[in-house]
Parts: C-alpha cells; structure tokens; sequence
C-alpha cells in the first residue's frame, strides 16, 4: 500500500461509506447512558480531592447541560449530528478544563485519554480523526502554555509534562491503529460486499438466461418457447396464417457423445443447430428442448405451398460433420403438427407435434405429420402400458397351450405356452396388442420371467402326472440380448429340477439382426446347458442362410402364411418343400404351424415335415383343458391304432 494511502488509513479517512442516521442514533443514546453517570463520579472524585474542587464542578456542570442537552437532541435524526458534537464538545471542554486548572494531575489522569476512542467511533473515521487532533492540540496548550497565559492555571512539573505528553500522544497512537485496522477491516468487508453482490447480479442475470436460454447453443429453451409460439399464435390468427410446429429428434446422440466426449458433443449440438437456424433463416424460429431434440416454428404465410414440400425442401437438413477427426453423420426424426388444423394453443401444438414425432419414431420413419387416429392408438398403448404392468403385479395374466403333434405317429408331443390377458375393465386383449408394448416399455424382462416360470412349473406338475411333453417357449430378441437370460434359465431349472433338453426355446430371426454376435453367443450358452433352440416365423425375418449353420439350434419352424396359402399357391407349396429339405439337410426338425385343414395335413406328411401345430387339432386352451385333451388325444391315438 502507497505511504500516503497508509498515512490517509492512520488519520481515518478511508471510508467509503458512513453509518446512517438511524444506524447511529443506538450509539449516541447509550454513549450519554454510560457517560453521564462517570463524568459525574469523576467530578466528584476530583471536588473530593484536595486542591482540584473547580475542575470538578466544570466537569460537572458541562456534563449536567451538554450531555443532557445531547440526550433530548438524539430523539431526532436531523440534530443527531448536534447531538454527537455536544457529546465531544463537553469531552474537549472537560479535558481543556482539567488541563488548565491541574486536574490531570490528579483524577482526570484516569480517563482523560479516552477522547480520541470516543471521537473516532462517535464521529467516523475522517471527522474522529479531526477531532482528536483538535484534542490533542487543546490539551498540549493547557498544559505547556495555560500558566504562562492564564494566571489561574496550573502549573505543571515538567517531569509530569513529559510523561502526561508522551501518554496523550501514545494513547492517541493505539486509538488511530485501531482505527486504521478497523477501517481496513470495513473497507475489506465493503469490497468483499460488493463483490459478492456483484456476483449475486451476475449469477441472477445467469439464471435467468438460463431459465428461458438454452446453455450450448444459445436458443430458447421449452419455457421460452412457450411464450413464443403463444405470440406467434396470436400473430396468425390476426392475420390469417398457419403455423407449422416441427419436432426434432436427433438419433443416437448419446452415444456419438460417449465416442467425442462432452466437449465435443457440445460443438456438434452448436454446429447442428447452425445448420438448422441457417437452411430455415427468417421464416422459422428454432428452440432447443432437450439434450437431442428440437422445435421448430415455421411461418407458412402461402396456402400454395404444402407442409409436405416445406419440410422436403427447408427442414431436409444434411447434418454431416467432421468433429476431432470424426466424420459424424446424424440421423433425425421430424414430427409436424399445424395451427389451426391440429391445436389452437402452444401447449397443444407442442404435445401434438412430439406425438407426430413419436408416431414417426415407432413406425421407423424420418418423418410423420400429427393424426388423431394414431395418437388414439398412442393413447391407448400408453393405458395398456398401466394396465399390463399392474397385471403382472396382480397376476392379472395367464398361459394357454397348443398342442404340438408328431406327423408321422400321431402323437401329442409338446405343449406350446402363450400368454393369455384378460383385463377386469377392458377385456381379452390380444398377444399382438400388449406383447410389442411390453418389448417397447421395458416390461418386456419380467414378463419374460413370469411366463418361464409358468411354463416350468406346469411342465413339472406335467411330469410329476405322467405326462411325458416337452414344452416351447417364446423368446423376443430383447431376451436374447439379455446378460441375466441364462442365469434365469438355470435357476429355473434347479427351482423345478427339470431337465434342459424338454424345455424349447423359441427365437425369432429378428434376434440376430442388431447384435448378431451377443445373441450367437447367447445360443451358445443355452445350447450348452442343453436346452434345445428353434427359429420362430422362418422365413418372414431377416432370413439368412449363413447363420444356419453357425447356429447350435434344433428346428426351424415355418410361419403359418405358408400354411394358409399352400393348398391353392405353387409358389407357396416350393417354399415349405424347399424348407424342410433344407432343416433335414442341416440335421433340424421342422415345425409347421397354422395348419387348419386335415388336406394341408396330408401334404406336409408327404412332404416330409416333422411336427405340426394348428387349430385343426386344437386351440390354445388352460393348462387343465389341456391335460385333459392331451390325455384324451393319446387315448384316441391308441384306439385307432389298435384298429
């Protein structure tokens, strides 16, 4: 710190602020409560004394008036300041009283140095500071000048001079120091103050962009966007146009934002929404939502121009990107929802136009305009989504079983298990309705989980009853891809004591089309716990021969389109026969199901397929019902064969 910025803080006058009015009035009043009462018993200390009666009724006389004058005069905030001066003008007259007529020497020498403590924390730095030097001055005439001048006063031992000199100067020394290090103190604590309000402002102004503005790109977030599309909504309808609400959805963000890293992923997220803002420009106004989705307002001002070539020709972005060395391609999903057409609000607008999105994004389509009839469906796949998972809580779903029978002797053989709801307030609904919902929603594990439990405790209540069948079991492709499927499995087996090889585990071929390499490995493990495996619907997937014969699986079982059409199509009929020389060839069973008719029947006998499932020999029924057909279906067997 400069000397004279030292020099300035010792005199107390580096303030930048003062205490109000109001902040000192507490000080005054219980200063005179204190100072009354001593300057009293001081005065009547130094009358007592011998040879310093005078000094003492000054003492208390100036006490009774000024302090008593200053008490009334701090009732009032205008004359506060009078009233603090009155307060140190009686401290300066009692001290210059008690210098001239010697009473220093006696009893004043106790309190005496008390003035420039009482000044600076009366007055404040800067006029405390001036006071006290009015002080010291006053009390070096007394007592150095006051007997050569006044008659009546005291004449002082010089020995006493010095020492009384040297105590004034160094209690008014510690006084400043105080000062000083207070001062220092307030004058930190204020720029500390106004740093942390500085902050507090710039933090506020941060919230509050950051309530209405998006952090990375700069654009306006939901709550902002809001408020614009309810003015652009009023701005259309005063002048007659319409509106067009995009929803953006930008694919596999998360994981390109795994493979860059954060930074990374931020300058994409600006570069995709420069692209965007720049191929719509003024005719459209761009908020970013969520992390991966976008909403756009476009302004269609010409009935001539359709919302289908809008989007085609302005919101056909090109999002292509080299980000640290990596050429990044992004996909996205628009969904499109029009004012007046669809929505008369923003909220609406904005719901109808992520359910157009939505629609598009199930129906694996880059682009998907809002209708009603579908986001009735939506509606209701999201209650069945409720509806199934309270089902499964409650035990609100059961198996059925198909029999499945052996071509060639006739026999039943094996028991298909498929799920069965019938709700309390909706009714039976069917597998194709709540199954891909339960694969969709994530309901898909437990579901899994129940229905192999069913499945595996009546195939041991079968086998404990002398029912000799095997049982099949539908697996989705999520279930495959499923680390915990083969742990599952294998505490099933132990929890019934089954053996592996009459449990089938039926696969569709879409299990291998996303991660061929977990689900082969998947089949590996199963097939090594000795579970036997079929390929569901062959023929309708992703039909590979490749992975035949890489696959530890057991049959193929072909989709029952064949079957309805194989009596009258030549093609059809090609299929099945190439099919089932193709498994036998590979050393596979075939399964044939949808068989209807006792002709369709007769022609996969001759044609060679091994096991067949239909509602030619039966429907699915309860486990019950079905005991009691299998057990009639044997019985039957056995009498024409004994014919």
């Amino acid at each position: 710190m400069p000397h004279s910025a030292i020099l300035k803080g010792v005199l107390g006058m580096l303030a930048r602020h003062e205490l109000s009015a109001n902040q000192r009035k507490p000080h005054v009043r219980l200063l005179i409560y204190v100072a009354l009462p001593c300057a009293l018993l001081l005065a009547l200390a130094n009358y007592l004394q011998s040879g310093y009666p005078l000094p003492g009724m000054i003492v208390a006389i100036t006490a009774l008036l000024m302090l008593g004058t200053a008490f009334f005069l701090s009732s009032q905030e205008k004359l506060l300041a009078l009233a603090e001066s009155l307060l140190l003008l009686f401290a300066l007259l009692a001290s210059v009283a008690l210098g001239l007529l010697g009473g220093i020497a006696g009893s004043g020498i106790l309190w005496i140095y008390a003035f420039p403590f009482l000044a600076l924390w009366l007055k404040g730095q800067k006029q405390g500071a001036q006071w006290s030097l009015v002080w010291l001055l006053a009390m070096a005439f007394s007592m150095l000048a006051g007997s050569s001048i006044f008659p009546f006063a005291y004449a002082y031992d010089e020995k006493f001079v010095l020492q009384a000199s040297a105590a004034l100067l160094f209690y008014s020394g510690i006084a400043l120091a105080y000062n000083f290090s207070r001062s220092q103190l307030e004058e930190k604590l204020y720029v500390s103050e106004q740093g942390i309000q500085a902050k507090t402002r710039d933090y506020m102004a941060k919230l509050e962009q950051a309530a209405y503005q998006d952090g990375v790109t700069g654009l306006p977030n939901r709550l902002r966007l809001l408020d614009i599309l309810g003015r652009e909504i009023s701005a259309a309808q005063e002048r007659g146009h319409t509106l067009l609400v995009a929803h953006i959805r930008l694919k596999k963000m998360f994981e390109t934002a795994n493979i860059i890293g954060t930074d990374a992923s931020d300058k994409l997220i600006r570069n995709i929404a420069a692209t965007m803002t720049a191929t719509v420009g003024s005719r459209g106004i761009f908020a970013r939502i969520r992390r991966d989705e976008f909403v756009c307002i476009y302004r269609k001002h010409s009935e001539d121009i359709s919302a289908t070539e809008i989007i085609k020709d302005v919101l056909a972005f090109r999002l292509e990107y080299k980000i640290n060395d990596y050429a990044i391609h992004i996909d996205h999903t628009i969904g499109v929802a029009s004012f007046p057409s669809h929505a008369g609000d923003a909220e609406s607008l904005l719901r109808k136009a992520a359910q157009a999105m939505l629609q598009a994004q199930f129906a694996n389509q880059g682009l998907a305009f809002y209708d009603e009839r579908l986001d009735q469906q939506f509606s209701r796949q999201q209650l069945l989504f409720a509806q199934l998972h309270e089902a499964l809580q409650k035990g609100g779903l059961s198996l059925h079983y198909q029999g499945l029978i052996d071509l060639q002797s006739g026999a039943v053989i094996g028991a298909e298990a498929l799920a069965r709801w019938i709700d309390p307030v909706s009714g039976p609904i069917a597998p194709s309705e709540f199954i891909p919902i339960a694969e969709k929603s994530g309901l898909i594990k437990p579901f899994t989980l129940w229905v192999m439990r069913e499945a595996f405790g009546q195939l041991a209540r079968w086998r404990a009853e002398g029912l000799d069948l095997f049982v099949s079991i539908n697996l989705s492709s999520r279930s495959i891809l499923d680390k915990q499927l083969v742990d599952d499995l294998c505490g099933l087996l132990k929890e019934f004591n089954l053996p592996a090889e009459y449990v089938v585990l039926e696969l569709t071929e879409a299990s291998f089309a996303d991660s061929p390499e977990t689900a082969l490995q998947t089949i590996l493990s199963l097939h090594k716990l000795g579970f036997r495996q079929s390929i569901d619907d062959f023929g309708t997937g992703y039909s590979s021969l490749s992975y035949l014969k890489n696959l530890k699986i057991d049959e193929l079982k072909i989709d029952q389109s064949f079957m309805r059409s194989m009596a009258t199509d030549a093609s059809s009929r090609a299929i099945v026969q190439s099919t089932i020389q193709l498994a036998h060839n590979l050393n596979l069973k075939v399964v044939a199901e949808g068989i209807e008719n006792a002709k369709t029947e007769q022609q996969l006998k001759d044609m060679g397929c091994d096991i067949a499932q239909g509602y030619y020999y039966c429907k699915p029924m309860p486990a019950d019902v079905f005991n009691q057909w299998a057990r009639s279906w044997q019985i039957n067997r056995r009498a024409v064969l004994s014919a």
